[in-house]
């Protein structure tokens, strides 16, 4: 990756992850940018994903990354042309908010917790359908230079803290339990 502009994801290789769908995401966008590399933090290629990735001629183009302390994470967000994130389903969107924290551009799936976590800042494709993630992730590059747009990310971001979302479940929480007899 040494020197070559990259797209990162960060998550485990979950089902619900969809690696897949973030492969044949990539090997769209590379038809587009073929200088692009994809930075790889956590999953770990199952055998029917190494397969897609020789299937999609992208051995050359993925890296995986190590275990990294924060303030290396940190650094590959900062440094990512996009952060993708293919999820059919999160409980928080952590990555998102990670990624914006950093002025990160994001291009991710539609569903529920990065429509909450991203709001308006966001690059959003339909959950499964990897051309439409590649279209968002075209989207992303093209605000990744634009100081306005990485300010208003990591303003989008500074919203949320622990302790807020902590606060928000305590509040659902206290909800549920006053509506029962």
């Amino acid at each position: 990756m040494e020197g070559r502009p990259y797209v990162l994801h960060v998550g485990s290789d979950l089902p619900r992850k969809r690696i897949d769908v973030l492969l044949r995401a990539f090997a769209v966008l590379r038809r587009k940018r073929p200088e692009l590399c994809l930075a790889q933090r956590g999953a770990r290629p199952r055998e029917a994903q190494a397969a897609l990735v020789r299937e999609l001629g992208l051995e050359d183009a993925i890296v995986d990354l190590p275990r990294l302390r924060r303030d290396e994470l940190a650094a590959h967000y900062r440094g990512a042309r996009a952060v993708l994130l293919s999820s059919d389903a999160e409980g928080f969107g952590l990555p998102v908010i990670e990624a914006l924290a950093c002025g990160a551009p994001v291009a991710c799936t539609d569903i529920p917790a990065f429509r909450e976590v991203g709001g308006p800042v966001v690059h959003r494709a339909p959950a499964g359908e990897p051309e439409a993630l590649a279209r968002a992730a075209l989207d992303a590059l093209a605000t990744v230079d634009d100081v306005e747009v990485r300010a208003a990310r990591s303003a989008w971001a500074a919203r949320t803290s622990w302790e807020a979302h902590a606060a928000r479940i305590a509040r659902a929480y206290g909800e549920l339990l006053g509506r029962r007899p």
